[in-house]
């Protein structure tokens, strides 16, 4: 026979249980007040964060207020909800264990105590250090709007929500982290999103169980399908108006308290290639600028090695007049085509790493600038060849016009590993390395869509708007791979 389990004991809370927990916290403040005689119980204990909480509203309305209530109930009904009208007390709900009053004091709460009545409530007053909404550094606004995500959740959600006034935009926390307690919000639109697709990223997130959550990286790391992967399996973004789009395209966005970007997934590498600002331009010059895209991006990986190949194993391929040019301005070079290509390649690096770190008035002169004066140089000393610094610019350029931050360091490492192969075995190895690149992203999923969808598997009804951007009156139906429950941009009666 199962016997009964028995409940656990009530904690009975003090103020100097309180002391205790927080005594190696200065920054939180146990202060104790009396509104009455001895006789009377009339004790409140108020604990607080400072710096997180609004200490103003502390002394003009917290205490006033419970001075009032004292002196109209002698806080008898303070278990009731006749306190409730004077001041927004908030219980605490269950068992109140320690966890509940460190997590709701470092958010910012106030805390009180009766010790009399033994009860525990606590205020929302905080005010917790954060910058007003403004422009994204990182995507830049031409005729989008520009207010952009900031460290604060609350102002990310109310970003999102001011712009889909609708009950099916739902928003899911949870705190994830035993030590951080950092605050997680997953959005989505119930109608649209696909069930398997939520059912699998609520379950990754209730999987995780880490020390801290303190960046968007390491969320996305555990969050993916393939701990290892080379490419992003997530799209971020610091705009709400390309997060809303994510959303009723049958997307879920992902906000991480504290850091002023959010997760866009599923992802593919079509998605990676989007800009926030291409919805805001016509159909046909957002199709020219993503074709751009498309093809800065294999240049920036394949023409370092592809130059290298020709110029090191396959000079006969070269014409004979651009042939007699380079091997003119080779003469007397101590390098040869490789270790020039790829010493011309780590300082490009080197430059964009001192452009990254410096300020940003700073790091981009240093960075032209700089770039201008020691290429001269190195061509005048006889270092590298102008036809190799031509080849080198031309990659960075080309790599700059990516829109993912991610997608963009990934690069990196993907040209010098290409423009190894090709130092090695010549064109062999471009032929290699593009099978090669093509098999791993072709195995990549993110929560189940493919990587490359709609190009593997194809899906020919998809194929037009992953890659060009059509009109948006053509625009009918979301896409396919995404197995969205609501397929169509239209109802019946709206369509065009």
């Amino acid at each position: 026979m199962n016997e009964p389990i028995p409940n656990p004991p009530t904690i009975v809370w003090t103020e100097q249980k309180l002391r205790n927990i927080f005594a190696l916290s200065s920054d939180v403040k146990v202060h104790s007040y009396r509104f009455g005689p001895h006789n009377e119980p009339s004790d409140v204990v108020l604990v607080y964060t400072e710096g997180l909480c609004n200490n103003e509203a502390i002394g003009r309305t917290i205490l006033p207020s419970l001075h009032q209530a004292y002196q109209q109930t002698k806080f008898a009904d303070i278990g009731s909800n006749r306190l409730f009208g004077l001041l927004p007390l908030i219980p605490f709900e269950g068992q109140t264990e320690i966890d509940n009053i460190t997590i709701s004091v470092f958010q910012g709460n106030l805390v009180l105590l009766f010790p009399d009545q033994g009860e525990l409530f606590r205020i929302d007053i905080g005010s917790r250090p954060e910058r007003n909404p403004e422009e994204s550094s990182t995507e830049i606004s031409i005729k989008g709007p520009k207010d952009g995500f900031i460290e604060d959740i609350a102002v990310n959600v109310a970003l999102i929500r001011k712009r889909i006034r609708s009950d099916t935009l739902c928003y899911e926390t949870t705190l994830l982290g035993r030590r951080t307690k950092t605050k997680i919000g997953l959005l989505y639109i119930r109608d649209i999103i696909s069930p398997k697709i939520l059912s699998e990223v609520r379950s990754r997130l209730d999987k995780i169980d880490v020390d801290g959550i303190y960046s968007v990286s390491q969320l996305e790391e555990a969050l993916s399908d393939a701990k290892y992967s080379l490419f992003p399996l997530f799209d971020n973004t610091g705009r709400p108006d390309y997060a809303v789009a994510s959303l009723l395209a049958g997307r879920f966005v992902i906000i991480v308290d504290g850091i002023p970007l959010v997760l866009i997934g599923p992802s593919n590498f079509a998605l990676l290639l989007k800009s926030p600002e291409d919805i805001h331009f016509t159909y046909q010059y957002t199709t020219f600028s993503r074709l751009i895209r498309l093809t800065s991006f294999l240049i920036a990986i394949y023409l370092p090695g592809f130059w290298v190949a020709l110029s090191a194993f396959h000079q006969d391929q070269i014409p004979f007049r651009l042939m007699a040019t380079i091997a003119v301005a080779r003469l007397g070079l101590p390098l040869s085509a490789q270790m020039e290509m790829f010493l011309l390649l780590v300082m490009l690096e080197i430059f964009r790493e001192a452009g990254v770190r410096l300020p940003s008035s700073i790091g981009q002169t240093l960075t032209v600038v700089g770039g201008l004066i020691i290429g001269d140089a190195a061509i005048r000393v006889g270092l590298v060849s102008p036809s190799v610094v031509v080849v080198g610019a031309l990659t960075a350029v080309a790599g700059a016009t990516l829109v993912n931050q991610t997608l963009s360091t990934v690069v990196s490492v993907i040209r010098l590993t290409i423009f190894l192969l090709c130092s090695m075995i010549g064109m062999y190895g471009l032929i290699l390395s593009m099978i090669l690149l093509t098999f791993y992203m072709s195995r990549l999923h993110s929560f189940g869509v493919p990587y490359l969808a709609p190009l593997s598997p194809p899906i020919f009804k998809d194929m037009l708007s992953a890659f060009l951007r059509i009109p948006w009156s053509k625009r009918r139906t979301r896409p396919v791979t995404l197995h969205t429950t609501d397929s169509d941009h239209y109802s019946k009666e709206e369509e065009p």
